[in-house]
């Protein structure tokens, strides 16, 4: 088991759970990474404090050890973290992206994209000796699908 390790995570809670049959509480950070953080503490001051934080930006101080218990699947041992303390503001630990958040729509409006995209390569199909242009036209053919489907809507989402 090696030494605790202090580390700091700027980032929302997104849910705060009291464990049950116990008086631990786990914060679920969101870092901007794949999974949120889950940070645990049983001092009631530390519970107050993440409780009156919200969903505010906060920068989130804790301790990382690994546990005596093993993981089956990767064979190594769990990560507990434990919070120490909390301060509300900070820089987020990911730069802002350059566009806007996808909402459920756009996720509906990029599958279909790939499909008239898809569509359009197999009209163009492989013409040998012919690639110059090829990309081109099947955007364009894509661009003609793409209208066709979105035709009842009003206005186009594009």
């Amino acid at each position: 088991m090696s030494e605790p390790e202090v580390k700091t995570l700027t980032g929302i809670c997104t849910e705060i759970a009291q464990k049950p049959g116990s008086e631990w509480v786990e914060f679920h950070v969101d870092g901007g990474g794949q999974y949120p953080v889950r940070l645990s503490t049983k001092l009631q001051p530390l519970i107050e404090l993440g409780r009156a934080v919200g969903q505010n930006l906060a920068t989130w101080t804790f301790k990382e050890h690994e546990s005596e218990k093993i993981n089956e699947k990767s064979g190594k041992p769990f990560l507990n973290r434990y919070l120490e303390g909390v301060e509300i503001g900070g820089a987020p630990g990911k730069p802002d992206p350059h566009h806007a958040p996808l909402v459920a729509g756009d996720k509906d409006r990029a599958i279909t994209r790939m499909a008239c995209l898809k569509a359009a390569a197999e009209v163009v199909g492989p013409a040998p000796g012919a690639m110059e242009g090829a990309a081109t036209m099947v955007m364009e053919i894509a661009a003609r699908f793409e209208t066709w489907v979105y035709r009842d809507i009003d206005p186009t989402p594009f």
